[in-house]
């Protein structure tokens, strides 16, 4: 197969040794690399958790990890370029951090930020998104097929789309490695083309590895090769290279989400002050 043809950039990958719950030493980054490469991806946004649990987890540490790994790269006659980035759990001071240069960027290109929220459940990210949009920021929410609010409710990706908001599906979701529950959901999300980016985030070479061309495969039976390269390849460059990613839901409007449930109890609305007051000032 010609990997030119089709190689992939990764904008979700803990690469990173010994920075957080991902690779856990240079034999294993090294190991995940070429395991990367032979998949035919060729560039990776490195993102180790910032905020919540790793709040330690400096934007100076993942720089320098970063530089350290391309070097050992490098030394091995490894095809893959590593850039800094990072998996930003939602919190309060996040607008702030982000402009003090305290939390990364996708690729450090001061112009895409890769949104974690809690696993268990989902609160509105109007006012997150907007708080960035101020600063000239997208929010590009990672693994909602994965949140079990989410799941439950998966209405609340279109509001997301809609805010500005981009979508970034796990690979391994697609093919059911996290469960039928969340490989359902990702599936909706090809299927309504509301989708803008595949990613690895791999941990680890057994048990979260990357499974990007198994993906990309899946979306070209499920959809068509036009989608899966926009979002395995074309869209995932685009971040890498600090440009514009273009939002919205491809060839859908509104009017198409009525189609998949009827109305629901909207999750976890809070009272001003709570989570949606946090980005209003």
């Amino acid at each position: 197969m010609d990997f030119d043809m089709t190689s992939f950039t990764d904008i979700h990958c803990h690469i990173v040794p010994g920075i957080d719950d991902g690779s856990a030493n240079l034999a294993e980054s090294l190991a995940m690399a070429r395991m990367a490469e032979a998949d035919g991806t060729k560039s990776i946004v490195a993102t180790p958790h910032q905020l919540g649990a790793n709040s330690q987890v400096s934007a100076e540490a993942i720089r320098q990890g970063v530089a350290n790994l391309q070097t050992a790269l490098n030394a091995e006659g490894i095809g893959v370029s590593i850039l800094p980035g990072a998996d930003v759990r939602i919190e309060p001071e996040l607008p702030k951090l982000v402009k003090q240069g305290k939390v990364l960027t996708l690729a450090d290109r001061g112009k895409h930020v890769l949104l974690e929220l809690p696993h268990e459940t989902y609160f509105p990210l109007e006012p997150l998104l907007a708080a960035l949009a101020r600063q000239g920021l997208v929010g590009i929410l990672s693994h909602p097929e994965r949140n079990r609010g989410i799941i439950k409710n998966p209405e609340v990706m279109w509001d997301v789309v809609e805010a500005g908001g981009l979508l970034q599906i796990t690979a391994a979701s697609l093919t059911g490695a996290f469960g039928r529950s969340p490989q359902k959901t990702a599936e909706m999300c090809v299927e309504e083309r509301l989708i803008h980016f595949i990613a690895s985030d791999a941990h680890d070479t057994k048990n979260r590895p990357f499974g990007m061309r198994d993906a990309y495969d899946t979306i070209i039976e499920m959809a068509d090769k036009g989608l899966a390269e926009l979002v395995c390849c074309e869209n995932p460059a685009k971040v890498v290279a600090g440009d514009e990613v273009a939002g919205g839901i491809a060839g859908r409007s509104r009017s198409s989400r009525r189609r998949m449930r009827g109305p629901q109890k909207p999750e976890n609305k809070e009272k001003p002050g709570g989570w949606l007051g946090w980005f209003g000032r």
